[in-house]
């Protein structure tokens, strides 16, 4: 089974994560994706004042935990690739294993 993820399901992956982290709603997590070819992806978070880095695998993370919190998918059986094209953004293909 396959999973596809616009940019805006990225974002709301981040700021479920950084919340749980933080002890906060996901309301108050800002979200920036970033994308440099030499560098992979990454994002910027803004929340309660307070900024954070996170890198490629903390965004692969964010979404898994997302998936197993909201949809009860099994963390352990996913496997989450980014991709950034100009024309459609951020986007990521989890596949699902049994």
């Amino acid at each position: 089974m396959e999973v596809l993820f616009n940019e805006q399901d990225i974002v709301d992956s981040i700021c479920i994560y950084i919340a749980l982290k933080e002890r906060i709603e996901p309301q108050q997590v800002e979200v920036d994706l970033e994308f440099h070819p030499s560098l992979g992806f990454a994002a910027s978070t803004l929340a309660l004042g307070r900024t954070a880095r996170l890198h490629e695998q903390d965004i692969i993370d964010a979404v898994a935990v997302y998936l197993q919190d909201y949809h009860q998918f099994v963390a352990n059986h996913l496997q989450v690739n980014l991709s950034f094209s100009e024309k459609n953004g951020f986007t990521s293909s989890i596949q699902v294993f049994e």
